[in-house]
C-alpha cells in the first residue's frame, strides 16, 4: 500500500520523464539530420562532425550536471555521470551497434579516437591516485579536451591538402550561405540541440528524484541513472544513424562524447570545490574503461567478429552496472 502511495504521489515525475524522452527522440533526429546536411554542404568529413559538433551537443547534459555539481558543493552526482556515461556509451550503445548493424569504420580516426580516450584515461587515474583532484589537474583536463577537437579538427581531412583546403574553404561558405534550406538546416541544428539538452536535463532531474525514492547513494544515481539518462542522445543519435545508413556518424558521437565526458566534464565537476574519489571506485570504473575501450580497438583488425565484440561489450556494461548497483559508493 505504502510503495502505491509513492509510485502514485512521483507520477508528475513520470510524466516528465516521458515528455523528456519524447524531446530527446525529436532533437536527436533534427541534430543528425541538420548536422549531416551541413557537413554535406561545406564538404566536412561526417566523422568529425560527429566527433566534434554532435559531441559537444550531446555532452552538455553531462557537463551542465557536472558544473552545477561542483558549484552547489555535490561533485559526487557529477562524478558518477562522468565515469558512467562513458560506460553507457561504449559499453552498452557501441555494442548495441555492434551486435545488430555492421558498423563501417574509419579505421585511422577510429583508432585514433580510441588511443587518445585510453591516453586521457590513464591521466585522470594518475591524478586521482591521491584520492582527489586539485584545480590544476582540472585545468589540464578542460585543456587536454580543447587538444583532442582541435587534433580532430586537423587531421580530419587528409583527403585535402592545406592548399586545396585554403583554395575552396571561402567558396563552400559562400554556396553554404546563399541557399534558404541551408538557414533552415541551422534552425534545426539549434533547435535539435536545445531538444536534446533541455529533454536530457529533465529526464535526469526526474530519474534522479525517482531514484532518490529508493535511497540510493549520489555516486550511484550519478553512474548508474544519470549517466544511462544522459546517454540517451548518443542512443537515438546512433539508432538514427543504423536507420539512415550514417554508421561514421554514430561512432565519431559515442568515443568523441566519451573523450569530452572525462576531460571537460571531470575538470568542470572538480574545478569548484574538488573531488574525493574512493580508491576501488577508481580503480574499477577506469579498468573497466580501459577493457571496454580496449575491446573496441579490437575491431580495427578484424580478427574477431563484430558482433561477438558486440556481446562482450555489452556483459562488460552489465556486469559493471549490476557490481556498482550493488557494491558502489558503500
Amino acid at each position: 500500500m505504502r510503495a502505491a502511495t509513492t509510485l502514485w504521489t512521483k507520477m508528475p515525475e513520470l510524466i516528465i520523464f516521458i515528455i523528456a524522452i519524447a524531446a530527446v527522440i525529436v532533437g536527436a533526429d533534427w541534430l543528425g539530420n541538420a548536422a549531416t546536411h551541413i557537413a554535406n554542404r561545406l564538404s566536412l568529413p561526417r566523422v568529425i562532425i560527429g566527433a566534434t559538433i554532435i559531441s559537444i551537443a550531446t555532452t552538455l547534459p553531462e557537463i551542465v550536471i557536472a558544473t552545477v555539481s561542483g558549484i552547489e558543493g555535490s561533485p559526487q552526482v557529477g562524478l558518477g555521470t562522468v565515469f558512467g556515461s562513458p560506460f553507457a556509451n561504449i559499453g552498452l550503445i557501441f555494442g548495441v551497434l555492434l551486435l545488430f548493424s555492421k558498423v563501417n569504420i574509419d579505421k585511422a580516426y577510429y583508432a585514433r579516437t580510441i588511443q587518445f580516450f585510453l591516453i586521457a584515461l590513464s591521466f585522470v587515474f594518475l591524478i586521482s591516485l591521491g584520492g582527489s583532484i586539485s584545480r590544476l589537474f582540472c585545468v589540464s583536463l578542460i585543456m587536454l579536451g580543447f587538444i583532442y577537437l582541435i587534433i580532430q579538427s586537423i587531421l580530419g581531412k587528409q583527403e585535402e591538402s592545406i592548399f586545396e583546403q585554403l583554395e575552396h574553404r571561402f567558396e563552400r561558405l559562400r554556396d553554404f550561405f546563399t541557399g534558404s534550406d541551408n538557414y533552415q538546416q541551422i534552425v534545426y541544428l539549434i533547435i535539435g540541440s536545445l531538444l536534446l539538452v533541455l529533454g536530457a536535463h529533465f529526464l535526469v532531474g526526474s530519474a534522479t528524484t525517482l531514484a532518490s525514492v529508493f535511497g540510493v547513494p549520489q555516486i550511484v544515481i550519478g553512474l548508474v541513472v544519470i549517466a544511462l539518462g544522459t546517454s540517451l542522445p548518443e542512443a537515438f543519435t546512433a539508432v538514427n544513424s543504423i536507420i539512415k545508413d550514417r554508421h561514421g556518424l554514430s561512432a565519431g558521437n559515442l568515443f568523441g562524447a566519451s573523450i569530452l565526458d572525462i576531460t571537460f566534464a571531470l575538470g568542470l565537476a572538480s574545478i569548484f570545490n574538488g573531488t574525493q574519489i574512493d580508491p576501488v571506485t577508481l580503480y574499477i570504473t577506469v579498468g573497466g574503461l580501459a577493457l571496454l575501450a580496449s575491446i573496441s580497438l579490437l575491431r580495427v583488425f578484424e580478427k574477431i567478429p563484430p558482433r561477438l565484440l558486440g556481446l562482450l561489450l555489452v556483459i562488460g556494461y552489465l556486469i559493471f552496472l549490476v557490481w556498482f548497483s550493488n557494491f558502489g559508493g558503500t
